[in-house]
């Protein structure tokens, strides 16, 4: 009979057999479509190709979308369909967003930015936001020109079928002025130690109706947010993590779980007033109506040991356990007025009702913010362009106030030059100032609105594939949470300086694209690594002659040793800790290919653990997962 330590070279064996397996099918099955794929002239050579157009494609079939969001549907962004900056690879990642977030070891579950930002409320916010990286939104629900159908489909599977990612997409226009546009994304993760599941579903359906001479615009959406996570508060013996399967390794809770839904239905118009002809100036109204139900429902039944006592230490117990629901239902009524020369000045003023009701068991409230709002944007010259935007609280956020200004200096194709300033005043979030449990009132407090400034620049020069930019906060009296796990307030100014820097270098088909971070805090109330980096060695070109992109390399991330965060699902909150998470280097092995619109991605997740005896952890007592083979494609289907 054989020993459990002796059966783990055996899995590790198997694993690289079964990686190897996979890859070697993979360019099989490759090389076939590729020979499918190929066009009537392939053997004719490259003597027609237009070598600017092939630098500006980035690759094979590439093709350039152009879509809008509903906060200004004439303001037009691009999406390239190519695989040269490895978007998809960083797909279903937390790298996607430019900075880098952390999570509890199990993708869909709560996240932390590796970088420290202020949160900045003009209003009323339930606090709860640790799902925001995988929620859809009307910021990043897409609406496209195109005339023709696109459908983009996606699926990845992580170690096995019980780790799955699926997603797609859909869009069409219509001739008669109507147009759909679909969004849904489920992410399903079993975890790897006893109650550690996710579920994350994101889920938006987009209506539009555009008159002729687009006079009138209309936009019906729904969008739904579902997430789900079991919490396990974090291993209890480290040790146990090398010789023993995960599934038979204590934790600090067994049962305690989130449930997080957030609704939103919205009827948004706009009113076009001048005339059709006026090529010079577009004078338009807009209204949106929102209606935005949600909750937060935290419980955990099972408080039975002295590891949960300490866990919600501070935290008055019932050996019935502890049950946390929160349901808000908000009202939102927007009002604005657009002014706009074609290429030039912008302007718009607007005016925000937002009303509460707010179920908390035993305490229910309600409560109406006012916020008036300008945007506006001026260009000086075609290389100089002033931007601001401006929220002021009239209401029961009087006093909340956020300023953003932005100056952009374009120095002909050598440089851009970018500044920025902030100014606000915060309100608390709702979950640092009240927590009822079990249907008592554990928390009711108050404190005063941070006020806080910070200054950004930023420089890109294109030819070198250069940047860098710098931010200095500047905050008075930041709420933060301590390692008791009480919401508190910083008493004086905290600091905060943040720097980036960025190089990418192409050496023929070899590339190594470089970000570095470092960062300053005057106070140690939140638990951000002083310096982390991401690195990506890979091998880029396109095969069987140019029909097949291929992407080959190594994704790496490199975290100095700080004193990480501890997470508090209670309250959805990372709080401060004192243990020292050591330095980690973390890499992933990648393969990434394209025919045509149809894409195939492998990855050995985490396999720099297979060098090392210790293990990895971005969140204290929460172990990053063992290397794992993720499986994934993506196919772009366009009429």
């Amino acid at each position: 009979m054989l020993s459990i330590p002796s059966i783990f070279p055996m899995i590790n064996a198997y694993k690289k057999g079964l990686l190897w397996s996979a890859l070697l099918l993979y360019f099989i099955m490759l090389s076939f479509i590729s020979q499918a794929q190929r066009p009537s002239n392939f053997g004719q050579g490259n003597n027609t190709a237009n070598p600017a157009q092939e630098e500006q494609n980035d690759g094979p079939d590439s093709t350039v979308y152009e879509y809008f969001i509903t906060d200004n549907i004439f303001e037009k962004y691009t999406l390239k369909d190519s695989l040269a900056d490895t978007k998809f690879l960083h797909r279903n990642t937390l790298q996607n967003s430019g900075h880098e977030s952390i999570h509890t070891g199990n993708f869909g579950s709560s996240t932390f930015p590796l970088i420290y930002g202020p949160k900045i409320n003009t209003g009323f916010n339930t606090g709860y936001n640790q799902y925001k990286t995988y929620q859809l939104n009307l910021e990043n629900f897409r609406f496209f020109e195109q005339n023709r159908p696109i459908a983009d489909l996606y699926f990845s599977q992580l170690g096995n079928q019980e780790n799955i990612n699926v997603g797609a997409n859909f869009s069409r226009n219509f001739s008669d002025g109507l147009s759909v546009s679909l969004n849904y994304n489920r992410i399903s993760q079993k975890g790897f130690y006893n109650g550690q599941d996710t579920k994350s579903t994101a889920f938006g359906f987009g209506l539009r109706y555009k008159s002729p001479g687009e006079k009138y615009n209309a936009f019906l959406i729904f969008i739904h947010n579902a997430n789900e996570e079991g919490h396990i508060g974090g291993i209890t013996d480290a040790e146990k993590l090398n010789d023993q399967f995960k599934k038979d390794i204590p934790v600090i809770l067994t049962e305690a779980t989130t449930r997080q839904q957030e609704r939103n239905l919205s009827f948004i118009q706009y009113y076009k007033l001048n005339s059709s002809t006026n090529k010079t100036w577009r004078i338009y109204l807009k209204n949106e109506f929102k209606y935005l139900p949600s909750y937060f429902r935290f419980s955990d039944v099972k408080i039975n040991n002295n590891n949960d006592s300490t866990f919600y230490a501070g935290i008055p117990l019932d050996p019935r356990g502890i049950r946390r629901y929160l349901n808000i239902s908000q009202l939102s009524n927007g009002f604005y007025v657009n002014g706009e020369r074609i290429k030039g000045i912008q302007g718009r003023l607007g005016l925000i009702i937002d009303h509460y009701t707010i179920n908390d068991n035993p305490i229910d409230s309600k409560r109406t913010d006012i916020t008036a709002t300008f945007d506006g944007k001026i260009p000086f010259y075609k290389s100089l362009i002033l931007e601001t935007n401006a929220k002021l609280g009239l209401l029961k956020n009087l006093g909340n106030f956020d300023l953003k200004g932005k100056l952009n200096l374009n120095i002909s194709k050598i440089a851009s030059l970018q500044g920025n300033i902030r100014l606000f005043r915060s309100e608390p979030a709702y979950n640092s100032t009240q927590l009822n449990i079990n249907e008592i009132v554990v928390l009711d407090t108050s404190f005063i609105k941070p006020v806080g400034t910070i200054f950004n620049a930023e420089l890109f020069i294109p030819r070198i594939k250069f940047s860098a930019g710098i931010t200095q906060s500047l905050i008075t009296n930041p709420i933060y949470w301590n390692d008791k796990s009480q919401s508190t307030q910083y008493d004086g100014l905290f600091t905060s300086t943040y720097i980036r820097l960025s190089q990418n270098v192409k050496a023929g088909p070899f590339h190594l694209d470089n970000q570095i971070h470092f960062q300053i805090l005057n106070s140690k109330i939140y638990g951000t690594p002083p310096f982390y980096s991401t690195h990506q060695l890979y091998y880029a070109a396109t095969w069987f002659n140019k029909v097949m992109d291929v992407n080959i390399g190594i994704d790496a991330r490199l975290i100095a040793a700080y004193d990480g965060p501890q997470f508090q699902p209670l309250f959805g909150e990372f709080i401060q800790s004192t243990t020292t998470l050591p330095f980690f280097p973390a890499a992933n092995f990648y393969l990434l290919s394209r025919v045509s619109s149809f894409r195939v991605m492998i990855i050995m997740e985490n396999f720099g653990q297979y060098f090392r005896k210790d293990y990895n952890f971005d969140v204290v007592n929460h172990p990053q997962f063992d290397p794992k083979l993720r499986f994934g494609i993506q196919w772009l289907l366009k009429d």
